[in-house]
């Protein structure tokens, strides 16, 4: 009774949802990232050390009307060795992923991979690691 009395105290008191989603993810998780203005959280395990991440589409530009890219990921420690075992996770403003938003890591190249399916114009966002990286795949205009 007295959970529920407290809850509702703390509900009313905390008016936006997005505060109200990361201080969840945050009690949860420990470590939360995320996506673009939306309460879409992408949580990883957190790396202990600086990581260099690049992420790209290819082909980099999808056709009038849309179709699929695969989205490559490298993880590379500073120096330019390769970061295996590294926790990713995608997310994305339009069409669907083949993971999913599932938790990828990174090979023993410390590369990982995912496939994109859009009609739209795409904003990929995704955390390695505890770092954040955010790219576009554009779509070609109709003829």
């Amino acid at each position: 009774m007295l959970r529920r009395q407290v809850l509702t105290v703390v509900l009313g008191l905390v008016r936006s949802r997005r505060l109200l989603a990361g201080l969840l993810c945050l009690l949860v998780s420990g470590a939360c990232a995320t996506l673009g203005g939306r309460d879409e959280p992408l949580p990883v395990k957190l790396v202990e050390e600086p990581i260099v991440v690049a992420a790209w589409a290819e082909p980099r530009q999808l056709p009038a009307g849309g179709g699929e890219v695969q989205i490559l990921v490298r993880i590379q420690k500073r120096g330019g060795r390769r970061f295996p075992g590294v926790e990713v996770r995608l997310a994305t403003s339009h069409g669907s992923l083949f993971s999913s938003g599932r938790v990828l890591v990174s090979d023993a190249q410390g590369m990982t991979r995912d496939r994109l399916t859009t009609r739209k114009a795409a904003i990929v966002t995704l955390n390695a690691g505890g770092t954040r990286y955010r790219f576009r795949v554009p779509v070609a205009k109709s003829p």
